[in-house]
């Protein structure tokens, strides 16, 4: 991993910017929410200026000796849906130009994080013992992290057939659905 990793404060920045520019570039009157708006960072307006689509930015580096698997940082509070409100998932390449941006509302990010952490409290920790619940939710490209090292068979005891259908639905390559999908802003707006 480079040793030059930016602070988290300058990650966010660049994921913002970067999503700003995506949006200038396609036409769309859209800027950064004032410092310190609580739950997003860019908003989007029609032509007329009469409607908002609010946008809060994640974003996750990595590199290309890093695990390919990304995960972004969220919190309890995104288990409810915003109205209007879209995330983009931003990954961005350390050691490139290389980015992907997932567009997706927030209706869906609130069903993935809500039971990607009912999973994770079920599955016991890497000692056997018992998950303690947090505040932390992950958004994740592979959610079959969530189970650890472990296969589905040997944690039958702990996931319903729903948890595993979950796990293998958005395992890797879900994501590739979301990916620059400004579609979903547009019709926001």
């Amino acid at each position: 991993m480079n040793k030059n990793f930016p602070q988290t404060s300058t990650i966010g920045a660049m994921g913002e910017h970067f999503v700003l520019s995506q949006l200038l570039k396609q036409n769309f009157v859209a800027g950064l929410a004032p410092q310190n708006t609580k739950d997003y960072d860019i908003v989007v307006l029609n032509k007329d200026g009469n409607i908002a689509s609010p946008i809060q930015v994640k974003t996750a580096l990595y590199s290309e000796t890093s695990n390919p698997i990304t995960e972004w940082m969220l919190r309890d509070k995104h288990e409810i849906p915003i109205k209007n409100l879209v995330f983009c998932f931003v990954r961005m390449n350390l050691d490139s130009n290389k980015t992907q941006t997932y567009i997706i509302d927030a209706k869906k990010v609130s069903y993935l994080v809500k039971t990607c952490h009912k999973i994770w409290l079920k599955v016991p920790g890497i000692k056997n013992n018992k998950h303690n619940d947090t505040s932390m939710r992950k958004m994740m490209s592979d959610f079959r992290r969530t189970l650890g090292k472990r296969n589905y068979d040997k944690l039958k005891d702990y996931l319903t057939k729903d948890d595993i259908d979950f796990i293998k639905k958005y395992s890797d390559g879900w994501l590739k659905e979301h990916e620059n999908n400004w579609e979903i802003i547009k019709i926001k707006i």
